[in-house]
């Protein structure tokens, strides 16, 4: 082992990680003064588990891209930083843009901002603050968002502006991809899943938020790699994301009749609100998205 080349490495790691925190500060107090109505910090102090929850998104999201802009081969640590640098402000855009889909699009007949605050009602007459299954639904499409950006910018080939119009690119098409799985996700669902959205049940959005965030995954691995030209890659995305939603759509059957053997998703989200069973479910087909990623 050289020690002078690991120290040095080293050190352009400490930089790397100090540019990652500058935009983990970044998002915040941009999220801050988007949402000055309320006091974020103030919530979270006092146990909002709503807005803790999308704040853990946005910062985990911002993360996961982040990591792809940090790999790729070197053009010299000065170039690199620089690079980064540009690349984080491009994923700080995205990431709020991807919030505004999300609010508009996604949960449609939802304001993220205002159920985040909402007082409700408990079915023990206790009164909680945060619809914790909106927050948990924006927390996962921003890490989906962050998996997708972490393909489309880790990817070496092409000059700068074909690397910069790849990023835009793709951010497009993996949010469309979002937008047309949480579609046929509701279409597949014996129930109105906005509905117990909006109704505060953190189960329905566990299930939501989860899948998408396991969607990102497949899209991250459809995306990432060199850049082989507009048609190829193109292509290669459209295979894979349709190939990635129609076998998470058959995960989540799959894992239904096997994993609670003893009833359903459906019953456990509508009737029984089993944020547990949720979590298992969750995790089982975000386990399967990582193997499809890996397969890819």
């Amino acid at each position: 082992m050289d020690i002078a080349v690991t120290l040095a490495g080293l050190g352009q790691g400490f930089t790397y990680v100090i540019v990652g925190i500058f935009f983990i500060w970044l998002v915040k107090r941009v999220d801050d003064w988007r949402t000055k109505e309320f006091d974020d910090d103030v919530h979270i102090d006092g146990g909002n588990v709503a807005v803790g929850l999308r704040r853990a998104g946005l910062y985990l999201g911002i993360a996961i891209a982040l990591s792809g802009a940090m790999g790729g081969s070197s053009k010299g640590f000065f170039l690199d930083v620089i690079q980064l640098l540009v690349d984080g402000l491009i994923i700080t855009g995205f990431m709020f843009s991807s919030r505004s889909i999300n609010d508009f699009i996604m949960l449609s007949n939802i304001n993220n901002d205002e159920e985040c605050v909402k007082e409700f009602l408990q079915p023990d007459g206790s009164k909680v603050v945060g619809n914790t299954a909106v927050g948990m639904v924006e927390a996962g499409m921003y890490i989906a968002t962050g998996f997708i950006l972490n393909g489309s910018i880790s990817g070496a080939g092409g000059n700068f502006f074909q690397s910069i119009a790849s990023a835009i690119l793709f951010f497009i098409l993996g949010q469309m991809a979002l937008l047309v799985f949480g579609f046929l996700y509701e279409l597949i669902t014996p129930f109105n899943v906005r509905n117990e959205i909006k109704d505060n049940n953190l189960a329905a959005g566990i299930g939501l938020g989860g899948i998408l965030v396991a969607l990102g995954i497949i899209l991250r691995s459809s995306i990432s790699g060199p850049f082989t030209g507009w048609a190829n890659d193109l292509a290669g995305f459209g295979i894979y994301a349709v190939f990635g939603i129609i076998m998470l759509l058959i995960s989540r059957v799959v894992v239904d009749k096997l994993l609670l053997p003893t009833t359903n998703i459906a019953t456990e989200v509508k009737e029984d609100r089993n944020v547990a069973a949720l979590i298992v479910v969750v995790s089982a087909i975000n386990a399967v998205a990582i193997i499809i990623a890996f397969s890819m």
